[in-house]
């Protein structure tokens, strides 16, 4: 079997970046140049009420456009910043998706122990963690939360 090298493979692909922003000009010179403005500016992507982002695609250009070019290498380079940023973004994504999911289950979890309460009460009785008198919840020494409730004496004010 031949032994394998190390090749950094590159593919080109010819495209328009099509962009429509929606402007309100006097005319149409107006409106371009207030869409060059943003666009030196930055701010043609915000995606604003007065200037809302409409359309934002790669299209590509002509039938033959992919081309693929192939450099051999001793080693690999360290990925450049653009895949370093999508990375970190996928890595965020998947965080977001595993604390959801952890939130899930743990209000998953007190629902049932919500229910559980609610089933061992008498069905007009308060449940313990709540205050009869403002209904925030009590906190472990089964005393109200809130600072502004009746239920709670002067000296704890």
């Amino acid at each position: 079997m031949p032994e394998k090298s190390k090749f950094i493979v590159t593919y080109e692909i010819n495209y328009v970046h099509r962009v429509q922003v929606g402007f309100l000009a006097t005319d149409k010179d107006a409106a371009i140049l207030s869409a060059k403005e943003a666009f030196d500016n930055g701010t043609i992507w915000d995606d604003t009420h007065e200037m809302p982002l409409l359309y934002d695609q790669y299209i590509e250009v002509g039938d033959d456009s992919l081309t693929f070019s192939a450099e051999p290498v001793s080693d690999f380079p360290e990925p450049d910043e653009s895949i370093i940023d999508i990375r970190r973004k996928e890595q965020a994504f998947t965080d977001c998706d595993s604390l959801l999911k952890d939130v899930g289950s743990g209000l998953n979890f007190a629902m049932e122990v919500f229910s559980g309460l609610r089933s061992v009460q008498p069905e007009n009785a308060t449940p313990a963690f709540e205050c009869p008198d403002c209904g925030r919840v009590y906190d472990d020494a089964n005393q109200c939360l809130s600072d502004d409730c009746p239920s709670r004496d002067a000296s704890t004010k």
